[in-house]
């Protein structure tokens, strides 16, 4: 196990560009604490507490699914709910398991950006504010869909509460077909005890508070990470198609310079992308440790899960909630798996550009030891570089796999369901 000094971040790093909001909204549930903060070990056991309560919902909507529903359409919203809880469970216990790693990681980004910022000119410095800008969109464009479908239910709640109470905490006439329940009571087994306020109401309130902050946090959170990678690539590629060797001294005078300190300097310029290279490579490498288990959990569930959906929709008589409903969760599903898939698809394409940048620098211009040195360095460079999660490689071809084998196994379904 770890210590609590040892998950502590410094309080610059809850500033860093692109994980800002992210970091602020762990924080408040405990997967990371600052180093000046007043009981640090007590927003660290939070953690476990949110954890362990995400863990006890899921084990509860699972439990309602596995007791059936008299129809499949009765089940599919609740059914798509419960296995939306079980991969974000998943991905929870990982963050958890993993603190360590994620606070590497993100000690590593704010170093290395507090640097980058000092040294980089305005045409990098717009790249990192273009990223920023992506990283905000693609935070709210998974955001939006969860606190909608969150709210929608909350309305219920609220609505059903002050205007219909009978039919709220009266669960035999539930039983007996007098009453509809809440959308909540539908996804847990409490049976009787939803008549009790804090057992029945209360308790999924929170359970859905979870889901519809937890789920996207998680995803886009890593998102920012791969989009990290995406920038150190592009600026990389950047700078040796510049090979300026003043950035290494800023004091240089090119002009002034011999055959000689133009070729040290030029090695020593060669030298620091290739250790930038290996620095890139090993922080994948640690990435990909951290999410290769639930990247993996949420290719194989979501596969089956929109498979399951759409034979829903066909076969059975879905109410507008309904279509309201697995509309967001496809959309959701469809786009956690885009998100993984599309970023690490940029991360390989913007490192596979990078021997060719370095063929588009000026090399015909320098000296002959310096040619040499780039040959072998543009053969270190073209090592291919693809994220894994265990079993699956993570690019487009794999999303578009995903897509159409989820659509063959509808369209089985749906035949041998018509016959």
């Amino acid at each position: 196990m770890f210590r609590v000094k040892e998950l502590l971040l410094s309080r610059k790093t809850f500033k860093t560009p692109i994980f800002q909001t992210h970091l602020n909204c762990f924080h408040w549930y405990g997967y990371v604490a600052s180093e000046d903060q007043k009981k640090a070990w007590f927003s660290l056991l939070r953690c476990t507490v949110f954890t362990a309560s995400i863990w006890l919902s899921c084990a509860l909507m699972l439990a309602r699914v596995f007791r059936g529903y008299e129809k499949l359409i009765d089940g599919a919203t609740s059914c798509a709910t419960a296995v939306q809880y079980l991969t974000v469970s998943i991905a929870t216990l990982n963050a958890y398991v993993q603190r360590d790693r994620v606070i590497a990681l993100l000690r590593v980004a704010h170093s290395d950006l507090e640097n980058f910022m000092k040294e980089a000119d305005d045409q990098e410095l717009e790249i990192l504010d273009i990223t920023q800008v992506y990283t905000r969109s693609i935070t709210l464009l998974l955001w939006v869909p969860s606190v909608v479908a969150g709210l929608m239910a909350y309305l219920d709640c609220v609505y059903r509460t002050l205007f219909l109470p009978k039919s709220v905490f009266n669960m035999p006439a539930v039983r007996r077909g007098e009453e509809q329940p809440i959308l909540l009571f539908q996804l847990f087994p409490f049976g009787e005890l939803c008549d009790n306020f804090v057992v029945g109401y209360l308790g999924p309130c929170y359970a859905l508070a979870l889901g519809i902050t937890t789920v996207p946090l998680w995803h886009t959170f890593i998102t920012c990470f791969m989009k990290y990678v995406n920038l150190k690539l592009q600026i990389l590629n950047k700078r040796v198609r510049e090979m300026d060797i003043t950035r290494l001294n800023p004091i240089l005078v090119i002009d002034q310079m011999t055959p000689r300190e133009l070729t040290y300097w030029r090695m020593q310029l060669c030298k620091e992308f290739v250790e930038e290279q290996l620095r890139i490579r090993k922080f994948v490498q640690e990435l990909q440790s951290l999410i290769c288990v639930p990247v993996m959990a949420d290719f194989i569930i979501f596969s089956v899960l929109m498979c399951f959906l759409f034979f829903a929709l066909t076969v059975g008589v879905p109410s507008k909630m309904d279509y309201f409903f697995m509309f967001i969760y496809l959309f959701v599903m469809a786009g956690i798996l885009w998100m993984y898939h599309w970023h690490a698809t940029l991360i390989v394409e913007c490192h596979d550009e990078l021997s060719l940048a370095y063929y588009s620098c000026e090399w015909y211009t320098f000296e002959l030891p310096v040619q040499r040195m780039l040959l072998f360095v543009m053969m270190h460079a073209q090592r291919p570089m693809r994220m894994r999660a265990l079993l699956v490689d993570l690019n487009l071809r794999t999303f578009i796999d995903i897509v159409r084998g989820a659509y063959s196994y509808f369209n089985l379904l749906r035949s041998s369901h018509s016959y």
